[in-house]
């Protein structure tokens, strides 16, 4: 026995209950990018076609693949003492994907970063492994643990233009140890889904014992949305479905969360689009057999369109556009959203973190108030993790000063957005952060 088939049968024991009999479903990948300076009820769109494509001995392969390809992980690899001073008790790394080009706007092929929370440095680069050539989605388990979705991407020039066509997705699992680097990188097992099925998210539990999909639906007479959970030690699937039900969606612009799951498994969190451009943020109680999506979930909070008026009545939240995402604490007990109110006689705007009880529904806490006084709000702003209890969130928020009048809009106020830890009403900017744009956003 060689070292690389040493280092392959030590990876599948560690992985364990991870790899099943089934393999990876590639993913087609569609466009659908939304602006990111009005929310609505849009969202990635990922057309889907799968195939099978082996069992634990493809699984064994890709992990070879991984291990043995010179330069698949690329930069350094050093230990790192974790967040400290005011960002202590953060995930000590996070994952943005980038290209070569620094206009981000740019359609281009994307590669992994991992950063240091607390600096921003860059420890490792990780290319796709072959045949794909680009990273089109990421999301984040746990502080070392990730989900990549790599894509062949196709180009082909017609009628003097460039088209950017993705044939094919796939899931890996990436797992970093101390320091930061690369300690595996090995496909998700997990089974097809039907032909050209739109995926809006996906999600992990923290402990990686259950994968999420959710399926976007609805819409032009389409099928309604799905959400497919997985089990990964044992390989099976539970599927829930609302036939002509709203779409599923992030409301962010191809940015933030779609999913997010409480610490124990047992509850998803999802929003969707209802007629009217309304938003519901449900709860999906996954230990249910599968079934009926609209009974197997509760609706908790609903934020109204463009159109109203917003504002605050006895101590809830009414009539509230929410901005981007918005996400459950892993304890189960809240709902973390951007928030914006709105009046318009006198006009006024504030935007907010407000967390919401995930029992009643009801305003336990409204953090990092800005007033805009005869504005609307020019950004949007957006959770992007949370720990245990709500108390220390990572968010997008408004850089600090008074807002200026957005040159491009008569009564939109003007402002630059940065990521940064929100603890109460104290914002500290994260240092070496990329800056806000499409495909952009950090993933902790």
């Amino acid at each position: 026995m060689n070292a690389l088939e040493d280092k392959v049968r030590a990876a599948l024991r560690e992985t364990g209950a991870e790899i099943t009999q089934r393999s990876v479903p590639p993913l087609r990948l569609r466009g659908g990018r939304r602006s990111a300076r009005r929310p609505g009820a849009g969202g990635r769109r990922w057309s889907v076609w799968l195939m099978p494509l082996g069992a634990a001995a493809a699984v064994a392969a890709v992990i070879a693949v991984s291990l043995a390809v010179p330069g698949l992980i690329q930069g350094r690899q050093h230990a790192d003492a974790g967040p400290r001073g005011p960002f202590a008790g953060l995930p000590p790394y996070y994952i943005v994907l980038t290209g070569k080009n620094p206009d981000r706007a740019v359609f281009q092929l994307q590669h992994a970063e991992v950063r240091a929370t607390a600096s921003g440095a860059v420890v490792t680069r990780l290319a796709p492994p072959p045949p794909y050539n680009t990273f089109s989605a990421v999301a984040a388990a746990n502080d070392h643990t990730f989900v990549l979705a790599a894509a062949r991407m196709k180009v082909t020039r017609v009628d003097g233009g460039t088209l950017f066509r993705s044939t094919a997705n796939k899931f890996f699992l990436l797992r970093l140890g101390a320091g930061g680097h690369i300690s595996r990188l090995t496909p998700l097992p997990i089974p097809p889904e039907p032909a050209g099925a739109d995926i809006s998210g996906f999600a992990l539990t923290p402990d990686g014992s259950k994968f999420a999909v959710a399926l976007r639906g609805g819409g032009n007479g389409g099928p309604g949305p799905a959400i497919h959970v997985f089990s990964l030690p044992t390989g099976t699937e539970r599927v829930w479905t609302w036939p002509g039900g709203g779409p599923i969606t992030n409301n962010a612009g191809d940015n933030g969360e779609v999913l997010s799951w409480t610490a124990d498994g047992r509850t998803l969190a999802f929003q969707q689009s209802v007629p009217g451009n309304d938003i519901h943020l449900r709860l999906l109680d996954t230990t249910t057999p599968g079934g009926s999506l609209r009974a197997a979930s509760r609706l908790l909070l609903s934020w109204p369109g463009d159109g109203a008026t917003w504002h605050y009545v006895n101590g809830k939240i009414s009539n509230v556009l929410f901005g981007f995402s918005a996400i459950v604490t892993p304890d189960g007990s809240k709902i973390v959203a951007a928030t914006v109110s709105e009046t318009k006689h006198p006009l006024s705007s504030e935007l907010a973190f407000t967390e919401f009880s995930a029992t009643t529904g009801k305003v336990v806490k409204v953090l990092g108030r800005w007033r805009l006084p005869g504005l609307y709000p020019g950004q949007v702003q957006d959770v992007l993790w949370t720990n245990p209890s709500g108390s220390t969130l990572i968010v997008l928020a408004h850089k600090p000063g008074a807002p200026t009048k957005d040159p491009h809009s008569r009564n939109s106020a003007g402002y630059g957005i940065e990521f940064g830890v929100l603890r109460g009403d104290r914002f500290t900017p994260l240092p070496g952060a990329p800056s806000p744009g499409p495909g952009a956003w950090p993933v902790w």
